[in-house]
């Protein structure tokens, strides 16, 4: 029943994952195809590590993990089908590839957990291992309070909006913060008897990876707004990649202890 909630949740997001990859490399007002291409490979990469984190080690039918498999990725189907409901074609003509991608990233998750032994992690390796990403993210937060918001609030490039984008990056802030402390938390009362859950990590790696994804998309949205907003996009860039970096260890060490309690 824990794997089945963790997948519902998980594939909730799944939309929002493509989208975010999807507007990296938007260009207003065309479609291209290479947005269905980033977004169809961003979600199919979220997907496949999720029913990775989520499918028992040896369990090697498919037809055994068909409920975590539908959970993640129904939210993908009935976005399609909304789209096609309310005579969105050329929408359910962008969603249709990545809705296919997103499925394809599931059965690859799947495959590669049934035959991947991973090996033995030890709790001091975790607490390293969280502890640094704890150090990272606050990082990241004190950057862009310090460097990215006041240099937002002064851009005068005339299709920017500092007004929207300066509370979403408080807001950022605030979630790196606390995602910091949950995982310094967690390491610290590591031990005596307690296990670090690997559902808890996932979730916190996900908490980790919208904000990277967000800091990428308005990096390279400033790209374009002058040689005033270069420093801010450089620091954008920067700290999406420190997040992607925290997203992957944390994801790392959920996985390795996954691996450690569906031996």
């Amino acid at each position: 029943m824990g794997r089945l909630l963790l997948s519902i949740v998980l594939g909730l997001f799944a939309p929002v994952v493509a989208f975010m990859g999807a507007e990296v490399v938007e260009v207003p007002g065309q479609n291209p195809i290479r947005e269905r291409v980033v977004g169809g490979l961003a979600v199919a990469l979220y997907l496949a590590i999720c029913q990775f984190l989520v499918t028992p080690r040896g369990s090697r039918k498919l037809g055994a993990n068909w409920p975590t498999m539908v959970a993640l990725g129904a939210p993908l189907l009935a976005l399609f089908f909304v789209a096609q409901a309310k005579d969105l074609w050329e929408r359910g003509y962008l969603y249709g590839p990545i809705v296919i991608s997103g499925w394809l990233g599931i059965l690859a998750g799947a495959v590669v957990a049934a035959r991947v032994t991973l090996p033995t992690v030890s709790l001091a390796f975790c607490r390293r291992w969280l502890l640094t990403c704890a150090a990272l993210l606050v990082a990241v937060a004190l950057v862009v309070a310090a460097g990215v918001v006041p240099l937002t609030k002064a851009n005068t490039f005339p299709q920017a909006t500092p007004e929207n984008a300066v509370p979403v990056f408080w807001g950022i802030v605030v979630l790196n913060l606390l995602v910091a402390a949950s995982l310094a938390f967690i390491a610290v009362r590591a031990g005596d008897g307690r296990r670090l859950s690997p559902i808890v990590l996932g979730f916190l790696a996900f908490l980790a990876f919208v904000p990277a994804c967000l800091l990428a998309v308005a990096g390279f949205a400033s790209l374009g707004h002058g040689p005033s907003m270069r420093i801010a996009s450089i620091l954008l860039l920067l700290c999406s990649a420190a997040e992607f970096l925290v997203t992957g260890l944390v994801s790392t060490t959920a996985l390795l202890l996954a691996s450690e309690e569906r031996t």
